[in-house]
């Protein structure tokens, strides 16, 4: 008979857990089950009401672990939390009230990069952790599940939640998800931290992130016989042209303008254009991505109808234009123009003085009026009710990248934030930090 092996001890700390979770392929054409399945263990061996809550694809899933109130503090407020955790209670709705430690537990794959050690073997040199996820985004994760039996040793006065989500790195559709679990399972946190890599600090506000394909269709034909096809670029690249005179080009001539981004317009393009077989075939199918990354007041819907405007009359043109006696009869029947919008992600539209980023700094994090161009979920957090604010160990330039690290030192800045968080929540604890106080001692 053979004995069955013992399950794998757990990480005990911050360190363990991080290189636990960069250890764990979960790129997002594999899937994040294994990172949700290793915080699963951990938040319910802390003690934490854990759910896990699958996508139905057998390789993704979300997780929201919570730690809920269990005491009222001895300070004078009048719904029984601590000064500190105040912070975490929305006075314009009391009912929304906690934190939520929120991240993504996929990544992006490591197909065709060289890596001076292996992605999956957390390696550090020179005061730096590598491997894929480092920076973006396991770290935060990490290092949240790691302190969870501190999270649950403390009389807390408001709930912490920590959730994780699948597929960030391609259509932010976790998150998406995730605010609806919330919603059915009764949690409503008044401040979300999304732990994209910001170097600690608590960036208030992001672009939106909006991604389009757009689909041509004509007849293939020899080309030697032009009237029995249609050519499908000949559509296309008007298109792009109109795309990026018409939306790129005028958002960035006419504004609006916001000088908190490094870039301080709303940018676009047509990122790639598929199309064509050979050099005697008219072209039959073309097939474009295009995205647009908006300033937070920019309201992306007029944007997108234009575009369907401009799709559409390519549409009837290409109809109009289909040959009476196709080389293919059964591509005639598919003669036009779509567009698909495969995701609208909101931006984040937040301040330096916003609720979010002062719960952040009076927790370590280093305030900052700079906003940032790439995007995150925090905006889906904020759209929903929250207030948000991005803050997390290591620099987004590491991220996606061979070599990808994150400093040992953000990593130590990271457990310092989620421990000051504890102790802002403890009823029973004098470690908080005030709001507007400096707990690092440096700026």
């Amino acid at each position: 008979m053979t004995a069955t092996p013992s399950p794998a001890p757990l990480p005990t700390t911050p360190r363990e857990f991080v290189e636990a979770m960069i250890a764990l392929d979960t790129t997002s054409d594999t899937g994040n089950l294994p990172a949700i399945e290793l915080m699963e263990q951990a938040l319910s061996a802390a003690g934490a009401e854990v759910h896990v809550l699958p996508r139905g694809d057998g390789r993704n899933a979300n997780l929201v672990a919570t730690f809920p109130a269990n005491a009222e503090d001895d300070a004078t407020s009048a719904d029984g939390t601590s000064p500190d955790a105040e912070l975490f209670v929305d006075p314009a709705d009391p009912e929304r009230r906690g934190v939520l430690l929120a991240g993504h537990a996929d990544c992006v794959p490591v197909t065709g990069q060289e890596w001076a050690s292996d992605p999956f073997t957390p390696t550090e040199r020179d005061g730096r952790l590598y491997g894929r996820g480092s920076a973006d985004m396991k770290s935060f994760l990490a290092i949240a599940a790691a302190l969870a039996p501190e999270i649950a040793a403390a009389r807390r006065t408001v709930p912490v939640h920590i959730a994780a989500t699948w597929e960030e790195e391609t259509t932010c559709n976790g998150a998406r998800a995730l605010v609806g679990q919330l919603e059915e399972l009764g949690i409503r946190p008044a401040v979300a931290f999304v732990g994209e890599p910001t170097s600690m600090r608590a960036v208030p506000a992001h672009k939106s992130m909006n991604v389009l394909h757009a689909d041509f269709h004509g007849v293939a034909a020899h080309s030697s016989l032009l009237p029995h096809g249609l050519n499908a670029i000949r559509y296309a690249a008007p298109f792009v042209d109109w795309f990026h005179r018409e939306i790129v080009d005028d958002l960035r001539e006419n504004g609006p303008h916001d000088p908190a981004f490094p870039v301080a317009w709303t940018t676009g393009g047509v990122n790639r254009f598929d199309g064509g077989i050979a050099t005697n075939t008219v072209p039959q199918d073309v097939h474009l991505k295009l995205e647009f990354r908006a300033l937070p007041q920019v309201d992306v819907a007029p944007i997108v109808a234009r575009v369907q405007d401009e799709i559409d009359r390519i549409d009837a043109r290409m109809k109009a234009d289909a040959p009476s006696e196709p080389a293919d009869p059964s591509a005639a029947g598919r003669v036009g123009a779509e567009l698909d919008v495969v995701s609208l992600l909101y931006g984040l539209d937040g301040s330096a003085d916003g609720p979010a980023a002062r719960a952040a700094v009076a927790l370590g994090a280093e305030r900052t009026e700079d906003k940032v161009t790439y995007g995150t979920e925090a905006g889906i957090y904020e759209h929903a009710g929250m207030a948000a604010v991005v803050v997390g160990p290591g620099d987004i330039a590491q991220a996606h990248g061979p070599d990808e690290f994150v400093e040992i030192a953000q990593l130590e800045r990271c457990e310092q934030f989620v421990r000051r968080l504890v102790g802002a929540v403890d009823a029973a604890s004098g470690a908080g930090a005030a709001p507007g106080s400096d707990p690092t001692g440096a700026r």
